[in-house]
């Protein structure tokens, strides 16, 4: 004969499955009413909405256009391949370089962090940061993601502590930089009577995402400029000649001044020629405030909308023979809103004078000191 005895785990996996069951219902049944949404919305505006496949369920053709534009092949295959050599024989990386001389600029200008080890920690940990922000969002030891998390908490403790410092001396302070101007700034509103403040964490905030903006992007944009050059020898040599010229008019000056920079006509072609051809930030997104058309087709509020850059530089109706870096098209003056590479009206790049000016100095130094 054979009793029947209750298994208490086999409620619990019936109690479990009726979980996950019910969850899936509820999550088809919402997935059934948006889309039924979109599909009605679709069918009112008919063909108006811009052409593109909507995907499943909401990400589109998002995919596929982020692996085109985070596709780097032949940027590191030309690192790799055009990298200089040095009398000794070793081997430069330009954007490694890059990116060593931008971040402590940045760090002189925002921090005056110029050595040390503090300086050398925190580089490493923006790198993990810089990472992680196109890593798979895995909070998972070991992951891309994770490791830039926990470079981040180390880098606001960093920004803590000297905050903290600085706050102690007060305006007394001999560091002029941009981090000595916000707590001054903030301490005028608190003695004004103002009644906002920015908290340390804003002010660690601001700092962190001004040296990711700042490092990254001019990097770039200093690599692309040196593989133009080795690309086109007669621009070269004109940007040479240009150069030598004004290092015998400054050959007593420790620095470059803003006057010195005034004097680089071709150079500033050069720049603004590279930004042109490599449009590191290639896309600006925006989001629509409220319902409009464009060239015929309607746009939404609460539409995310991307200003393609790269096709608006490389437009042949927009450039002669945009494929050809010829720094001396910018002799004319260039159509309205034809040159993104900073963006444009009230939301123009903040940085946008430092990235030339840094720019500038990196070719008078590269073509003046090396061959």
């Amino acid at each position: 004969m054979f009793e029947l005895v209750e298994d208490p785990c086999y409620y619990c996996l019936c109690f479990y499955a009726v979980l996950v069951l019910g969850a899936l219902l509820c999550l088809a049944s919402q997935l059934w009413k948006m889309l039924k949404q979109l599909n009605d919305e679709e069918e009112s505006w008919a063909v108006d909405i811009p052409p593109g496949s909507l995907g499943f369920p909401f990400i589109g053709e998002t995919v596929q256009f982020m692996a085109a534009i985070n596709s780097g092949k032949g940027f590191y295959e030309f690192v790799r391949v055009r990298s200089l050599s040095w009398e000794d024989g070793a081997t430069v990386i330009i954007l490694d370089e890059a990116l060593k001389i931008t971040f402590k600029a940045m760090c002189k200008m925002l921090l005056s962090l110029e050595s040390g080890q503090e300086l050398e920690l925190l580089q490493e940990d923006v790198g993990h940061v810089c990472k992680a922000m196109l890593a798979f969002p895995l909070r998972f030891p070991g992951t891309r993601f994770y490791k830039g998390l926990q470079a981040r908490k180390r880098i606001m403790s960093t920004l803590e502590k000297i905050i903290r410092r600085r706050r102690r001396e007060g305006l007394d302070s001999k560091n002029d930089d941009f981090l000595q101007h916000l707590l001054a700034e903030d301490e005028n509103s608190c003695s004004d009577g103002l009644m906002y403040r920015l908290s340390d964490a804003e002010i660690q905030d601001n700092i962190l995402t001004m040296i990711i903006a700042g490092q990254d992007t001019t990097a770039s944009a200093i690599t692309w400029m040196v593989k133009y050059l080795g690309e086109n020898q007669k621009v070269l040599d004109q940007l040479k000649a240009e150069q030598l010229q004004l290092a015998e008019k400054t050959s007593k000056k420790l620095f470059l001044t803003l006057d010195d920079l005034n004097e680089m006509p071709y150079a500033s072609k050069v720049v603004k020629e590279s930004l042109r051809m490599a449009s590191v930030v290639p896309w600006f997104p925006r989001l629509v405030l409220q319902d409009c058309e464009i060239e015929g087709y309607k746009i939404k509020k609460g539409w995310n909308v991307n200003i393609d850059v790269k096709s608006i530089h490389l437009d042949p109706m927009v450039y002669s023979e945009p494929n050809n870096f010829n720094p001396s098209r910018f002799d004319d003056e260039s159509k309205p809103y034809s040159f993104l590479a900073f963006g444009m009206g009230s939301r123009t790049c903040l940085g946008m004078n430092m990235a030339k000016a840094m720019m500038l100095v990196f070719l008078h130094r590269f073509l003046t000191t090396y061959k």
